[in-house]
């Protein structure tokens, strides 16, 4: 879940550069048709479960490691439905649809404050940014993968962050 927190800073020619990484996160619907979201630790926000590819990790592997630590359940990846490129980090998301194959949501993990299954039109108001806007763009075009660049305004970083510093205890 550490998105944000990745960037490797490398030294070239004296100058300070972010190395680009790479996340997978991954939609996983039951059979009702709703959506698998983890609650997080160090934001309280919710958040589709995935994290930063590991070196030699493949990306599918990526999205299935990290949903069995932060929800405790199994899955299989049965498609990649988007990338999304997040300059301001220097980072692609890939995002994946993937099939329960078993498991039982855990009470709280390392990374994790709760687990919870929502309907796709009743997401939590407290959501990661363009958290909802990767969901809609999945129900929306189904069958392809949605290539997309995302921003989020350094005002609205900087409003989310001292928001949660006053009220995360709360959420």
């Amino acid at each position: 879940m550490k998105m944000e927190n990745s960037n490797r800073v490398k030294k070239e020619g004296g100058k300070s550069i972010k190395e680009n990484t790479a996340g997978c996160f991954t939609i996983v619907m039951n059979q009702k048709g709703y959506i698998l979201l983890a609650k997080r630790k160090d934001y309280p926000l919710w958040d589709l479960h995935g994290g930063t590819l590991e070196e030699g990790e493949e990306l599918a592997i990526c999205a299935i490691r990290e949903t069995q630590e932060e929800t405790g359940y199994s899955i299989s990846i049965k498609k990649k439905i988007g990338e999304y490129y997040k300059p301001q980090y220097n980072d692609v998301e890939h995002l994946f649809l993937g099939r329960l194959e078993g498991g039982s949501p855990i009470d709280e993990g390392p990374e994790t404050k709760e687990v919870r299954w929502f309907h796709p039109r009743k997401l939590p108001l407290n959501m990661i940014p363009n958290r909802r806007k990767q969901i809609r763009n999945y129900l929306k075009f189904r069958g392809e993968i949605v290539k997309k660049s995302l921003r989020v305004s350094p005002a609205k970083i900087f409003f989310y962050k001292g928001f949660l510093r006053v009220f995360g205890k709360y959420l």
